[in-house]
């Protein structure tokens, strides 16, 4: 006890006594899968994050990274747990460059607050953007002018999650479909490594990457090779329009040949989902959305030039009839926000709703995306589960929530089987299924992710080669 004591003064002597926490109260809210960590650390800059790394390496303490916790459901439950290192007080814009369509941010700022501050233009100063607020009306700074550009990105959990656990988890949504993945984004960043060396990668220009780009390496790295502290980004000039179309059908069938026919056309919606009733239902669309009597929705966001939105919102109501829709609504500006934030936050909603929730993400090829909606449908319905499924039917990705509830221990065998039967229907189309919540007495028994291919001993070789100590975030990836 006495030498945990000594470690614990000594961080606290680098961190700040009011950034090192070791109050129950505290640590408890930071636990992972049940895991309490002995400190939570809350450093507020990148040579303060090295140096705690440094410390806790000396001390041969597991450490592991922490945003706004919202992804950290996901992964295996940790070896062991010492220290969390949350970056929430690394929460400045040190650069944005709107002129030249960059941003440079520190890993604790919020994914909100960005499209907030690029929804304005003040370049004179930077701020911690705890407190900023969406509504115009509450902009810190009063001289402002609209600055006409955004990151493309949408996020599971954007109100909430911060920029570097979004990196980190390369976490997308539909509109991966027009914008792409935080990869493609990604221009340069800085993190600490397991050791506590500070490391840059990349920059504000496109072409500065000469040999390995270190940068994608650190991307979906789930905190288990570094602690992403600074990033620069891409960002594209504000669509001039939007707005989306829901289209209501009867039958899978018909739903998804619209879905792929549309796919086949030469039209370029910024997101295309297949949804079934259930998954609506989760995120309260009334006043939105009329669901009618439809049991399957397509949901077709566009974002464009006011030209390309209005060919698109032309054609595709015609395009619907032929596939037997039901109709359709035709969603516009704050709305179609809303809806598409909605849909992004339906694990969380759910989650919060149930006191046991298992969200599954399955990937495949693209051409097999019907049959596989098919098959995790019959797989859930044939065991009588309750299930939402929704399907990013341009990207090969379908998300699945499963609320237990008081049946976690009735239907544990049921859902192991089904999530068993996914992962090889997947794996044998070249896919795989990731686990991306469950409760941690369930995880054990499930393939949390997925089944590894021969990229796992690749990515075992370069964590020794990296972390050969293994204290970072020690059994949560690999």
């Amino acid at each position: 006890m006495a030498q945990v004591n000594q470690i614990l003064e000594e961080l606290a002597g680098i961190a700040g006594r009011d950034c090192l926490k070791t109050d129950p109260d505290v640590t408890a809210r930071y636990a992972v899968d049940g895991l309490t960590p002995k400190a939570v650390a809350f450093p507020t800059n990148t040579k303060r994050v090295s140096e705690i790394v440094q410390c806790a390496g000396r001390a041969g303490l597991a450490v592991v990274p922490w945003g706004s916790g919202t992804k950290m459901s996901m992964g295996n439950q940790p070896n062991r747990l010492d220290l969390v290192i949350c970056t929430a007080g690394m929460n400045h814009m040190l650069d944005v460059d709107t002129a030249n369509l960059t941003i440079t941010v520190e890993a604790g700022v919020r994914f909100r607050d960005i499209q907030a501050r690029l929804a304005t233009q003040e370049d004179r100063c930077y701020l911690p953007l705890e407190s900023l607020a969406t509504e115009k009306s509450e902009f810190i700074c009063s001289e402002r002018s609209h600055s006409g550009c955004f990151l493309p990105l949408d996020p599971q959990f954007s109100d909430k999650a911060t920029i570097g656990g979004i990196v980190a988890t390369n976490s997308s949504g539909p509109k991966r479909l027009l914008y792409g993945l935080p990869r493609d984004l990604v221009l340069g960043i800085r993190f600490v490594t397991p050791k506590g060396d500070i490391v840059g990668a990349g920059g504000k220009t496109v072409k500065n990457v000469s040999g390995y780009d270190v940068s994608k390496l650190m991307i979906g790295s789930q905190g288990s090779l570094g602690i992403l502290c600074e990033m620069t980004l891409r960002l594209l000039p504000l669509p001039e329009s939007m707005g989306t179309l829901v289209f209501a059908f009867d039958r899978f069938s018909d739903a998804g040949s619209f879905a792929a026919a549309v796919m086949g056309t030469k039209l370029l919606p910024a997101a295309l989902e297949v949804a079934d009733r259930a998954a609506l239902e989760g995120i309260e669309l009334r006043g939105t959305v009329d669901l009618g009597s439809g049991s399957y929705f397509v949901i077709i966001a566009l974002e464009a030039s006011k030209e390309a939105v209005a060919r698109m919102a032309a054609e595709l109501p015609a395009m619907a009839r032929h596939f037997k829709s039901k109709g359709y609504a035709d969603i516009q500006e704050d709305k179609h926000r809303l809806l598409w934030l909605k849909l992004g936050e339906l694990q969380s909603i759910l989650a919060d709703r149930h006191r046991g929730l298992v969200s599954l993400q399955l990937n495949y090829p693209l051409s097999e995306w019907r049959r596989i909606f098919e098959f995790a449908e019959l797989a859930f319905s044939r065991n009588e589960m309750e299930h939402t499924l929704l399907c990013h039917s341009g990207c090969g990705i379908t998300l699945i929530n499963i609320p237990l509830g008081a049946r976690q221990a009735a239907v544990s065998a049921a859902l192991n089987d089904a999530v068993q039967s996914l992962t090889a229907e997947c794996k044998k189309v070249g896919g795989n299924l990731v686990v991306l919540r469950a409760p941690a007495d369930l995880k054990k028994s499930l393939p949390v992710w997925g089944e590894m291919g021969a990229d796992l001993i690749l990515m075992k070789r370069i964590r020794e080669e990296i972390d050969p100590s293994g204290l970072m975030s020690p059994g949560r990836f690999i």
